[in-house]
């Protein structure tokens, strides 16, 4: 080591966020080695983290090289990405609007590299590199010792002779992690994939992203790059490094962290979005290709249903290597046998049915409940199944209100005054067509549930009320079921991204996951088969489908 160069390794902890907390560094320079530490009352761990580097940068004089460690990817990030600038051209305002939180030590902190020559290495967090445990032990250690530190959050400051050939020294040059400074890909050695969520939303969309971050991160030490609102996000190039910490406590979680559309397509990129994924009017994908490209992003892993994983296929033929995760609550791909938000729909639907039916037996009344599913009966089958229903209304069997009519009065003979009729969006009757309702130039699957009940109330003398579930099927927490499905199939696409077999999609086949051709994804779409065991099982035990069989 020259007399002008030093190592530096930083950390940061927390109790809470916010919360009483500590940071600490490890300074080696020549022979020496310099531990500090310090406290504050509350504050939260990236504060800490950046306290770290501060605190330890005053005590370097300027013209010196440096190598500073972290564990925080936020930080290395902050530093390689050359966010500061940006933030002060910007007025310290970020991309979003919002001010910069901790500007005073951001400010300093550019000032500090200003005046030496510093190099970023990242470390991996809890790993066996005995500098980065130190400073792990000493910040945690900083959170609770006011005595030590001081009730300001005074530096512990020690400094230990002739340690230059110990083992933890001798390691510190290493730099098996390190983060390049340039963003592009032929610049850089980790590894980037980028990722979208788009169409619309569902349960299980976080426990996917979670396991792409997580699983890039841990296993592979590659990085993850979220694009906000879908393909919007990426045409605009509103984006960010998503870090470990950002993806912590969102398992459970409905809907998505990135924020989604199904009205953005990057072909037909018109004011307003676009209806329909396969117009061409309006073509901004050079701009997506070329943001990839600007972020050195080797993949694009796209979670979407049809819609979404047909612009994911159109940017295949463009030269971009792919990856599909299947998210549809209508369970309709026909590459794989599940997508996970499907179980968490049918559990809610079944939930609503199961409600229904109390009040459908207390007042004699024929309940007509309508999910969703567009032109696929899934959710409607298996929560009817589930639910008890009486009658199951699918887009694949057109029904006769008669045959209805007739199930309803026979189980009136037999004593039971009420029914439950479970329709799916997209049915109609036989000879008809769907019901849509259209608002500007949005046309919806809806309005087959009230048909249905209206017609009822004319051909018998039976009451009866219609309940549409709409977007409750969307929300709320994950199933079990779709929270490891999700986490398999994030996990799986960092596999192939590290295989490098693009253009795949991630799929559920028995009991294993697998990949398909993209192409398979966006063939068709999977409907119930009317000859299946499913079917059989419902019909064996009295349920109508509305239609002879």
């Amino acid at each position: 080591m020259s007399t002008a160069e030093f190592y530096i390794y930083t950390d940061g902890a927390c109790s809470g966020n916010p919360g009483p907390g500590g940071w600490a560094a490890v300074i080696m320079h020549v022979d020496q080695v310099q531990e500090i530490s310090g406290h504050e009352e509350k504050t939260t761990n990236q504060r800490m983290e950046l306290k770290a580097a501060v605190e330890a940068l005053r005590r370097v004089p300027p013209g010196s090289r440096v190598k500073l460690h972290s564990d925080s990817a936020y930080l290395v990030n902050c530093f390689n990405q050359d966010w500061m600038t940006r933030w002060q051209k910007n007025g310290w305002v970020t991309s979003k609007g919002q001010a910069v939180e901790n500007q005073d030590l951001w400010r300093e902190l550019l000032e500090l590299i200003g005046t030496n020559e510093v190099e970023w290495i990242k470390v991996k967090g809890h790993s066996s590199d005995q500098l980065n445990q130190r400073c792990d032990l000493l910040a945690r250690g900083a959170i609770d010792s006011e005595g030590l530190n001081g009730a300001n959050g005074a530096n512990k400051n020690r400094v230990l002779s002739g340690l230059s050939g110990s083992p933890a020294v001798e390691k510190a040059p290493v730099d098996s992690y390190k983060v390049r400074t340039k963003t592009r890909k032929n610049d850089r050695r980790l590894r980037r994939l980028g990722l979208l969520t788009g169409g619309g939303d569902c349960p299980g969309l976080n426990a996917v992203i979670r396991a792409v971050v997580k699983g890039a991160a841990y296993n592979y030490n590659s990085e993850v790059v979220g694009f906000n609102n879908g393909f919007r996000g990426l045409v605009e190039n509103d984006a960010y490094l998503i870090e470990d910490f950002a993806v912590s406590g969102i398992l459970n979680r409905g809907g998505t962290i990135l924020g989604t559309s199904n009205r953005d397509n990057p072909f037909d990129f018109g004011p307003g979005g676009s209806t329909d994924y396969r117009d061409t009017n309006k073509d901004r994908s050079g701009d997506a290709v070329n943001n990839l490209d600007e972020w050195g992003i080797e993949c694009l892993v796209v979670i979407g249903g049809d819609g979404s994983l047909l612009l994911a296929h159109r940017f295949s033929k463009l030269g971009v290597p792919v990856i599909g995760i299947p998210k549809t609550i209508d369970n309709d791909l026909p590459a794989t046998d599940v997508t996970f938000g499907f179980d968490s729909a049918v559990t809610t639907a079944t939930e609503a049915i199961d409600k229904i039916h109390t009040t459908a037996e207390s007042h004699h009344r024929v309940m007509v409940v309508e999910v969703m599913g567009r032109n696929a009966g899934w959710i409607a089958l298996q929560a009817g199944m589930a639910g008890g229903g009486d009658i199951i209304l699918i887009p694949e069997l057109p029904f006769k209100y008669q045959y209805i009519v007739d199930k309803i009065m026979e189980r009136n003979r037999r004593g039971k005054k009420f029914s439950i009729i479970v329709v799916a969006e997209g049915a109609y009757p036989a000879g008809g067509e769907p019901s849509y309702q259209v608002k500007g130039d949005v046309k919806r699957l809806s309005g087959i549930g009230s048909a249905v009940s209206r017609e009822i109330e004319k051909r018998t003398d039976m009451e009866s009320r219609a309940t549409v579930l709409g977007h409750l099927q969307r929300g709320g927490s994950p199933t079990s079921y779709d929270r490891v499905l999700a986490t398999r199939f994030g996990v799986k696409a960092v596999e192939l991204f590290q295989e490098k077999k693009y253009n795949e999609m991630v799929c559920l086949r028995g009991h294993n996951i697998e990949s398909a051709p993209l192409e398979e994804a966006v063939s068709g779409t999977k409907r119930v088969d009317i000859s299946s065991d499913q079917v059989r099982a419902a019909l064996a035990v009295g349920t109508s489908f509305g239609c002879p069989i």
